[in-house]
């Protein structure tokens, strides 16, 4: 039985005004039109003493979002694809990925949506950080986030690539997938990845035992999907090198692993996927956020 929705009633979109900042609204608005949910663009201004260490006299948050408030206006009667779109926005003043989190927490949002900038050409030092400030947010989101390097050739959902490694908590985004899977009628593409330094500390077995047991799940419930096993000395390649072979329409990664050796392995592969993926990248943090939440 196909889902009436995907349970996203409301999309937090944070904005820097840049280009991609914008795609990522356009993706949003698309998502929210099928849901009918409600936008919520969020611009958050990083405090004066914070970013300069100087200590102003006045405060200019009043002035800063009047201006701020004049270009949400100007976005929405510039972009077409926010027509019929319930959208509202807010400007806060602090860290950018707190207040993200924070304001995700207080409007009780299911999904946010957000561009983050791109790392080619810069160094390998520079493609850590990016890939730690948005892996940052993602690390406290009470919910999953699409994040976007760049404009989709399409919006459309047609195929859904779902790594999956040796951790318990890899089988976790199962749940979502399914779900967004029956609602778009799309293709789940399992990948299944191992690597040498993996093989040192558990056993792959458990890999291949993980993968028969997804494909059982979804064999009942007669979805559409194909399943692979890599080996590979780097999975972050080896799933963005699948994804762009197999033109997929999104991956689902989960992070927040329990065990600190996971976290070692695979948080890294995560972050690696979250700044280098041409393909949107739902993340979904497995301390914060349940599957059953979807359905309160």
């Amino acid at each position: 039985m196909q889902p009436r929705n995907i349970a996203v009633k409301r999309v937090l979109v944070p904005t820097d005004f840049s280009e991609i900042s914008l795609h990522a609204l356009e993706y949003a608005a698309h998502l929210a039109r099928i849901e009918d949910a409600e936008i919520v663009l969020l611009h958050v201004v990083e405090s004066y003493p914070q970013n300069t260490g100087l200590d102003f006299r006045f405060d200019l948050t009043e002035i800063i979002e009047r201006g701020i408030q004049d270009k949400f206006r100007e976005i929405q009667q510039q972009n077409p694809s926010l027509a019929g779109v319930r959208l509202r926005s807010q400007v806060t003043v602090g860290k950018i990925y707190s207040e993200i989190d924070r304001i995700a927490a207080e409007e009780q949002v299911r999904l946010i949506v957000m561009g983050t900038h791109g790392v080619s050409g810069i160094t390998n030092i520079g493609k850590y950080i990016i890939g730690s400030n948005a892996y940052r947010t993602i690390q406290n989101a009470p919910c999953p986030i699409i994040t976007l390097r760049q404009r989709p050739p399409s919006f459309a959902i047609r195929k859904l690539l779902v790594p999956l490694d040796s951790t318990p908590e890899s089988t976790q985004k199962i749940d979502v997938a399914i779900r967004w899977a029956r609602y778009f009628k799309a293709k789940i593409q399992l990948l299944a990845i191992t690597a040498f330094f993996e093989e040192l500390v558990v056993d792959v077995r458990d890999v291949t035992r993980r993968v028969h047991e997804v494909e059982k799940q979804l064999n009942e419930l007669g979805l559409d999907y194909d399943a692979h096993i890599v080996r590979h000395t780097a999975p972050s390649e080896s799933v963005l090198e699948f994804a762009e072979k197999t033109q997929s329409d999104l991956i689902i990664i989960v992070t927040g692993q329990e065990s600190a050796l996971s976290e070692l392995l695979f948080g890294s592969s995560a972050r690696n996927i979250i700044s280098e993926s041409p393909v949107p990248v739902m993340s979904i943090n497995i301390k914060k956020f349940r599957v059953e939440e979807l359905e309160s």
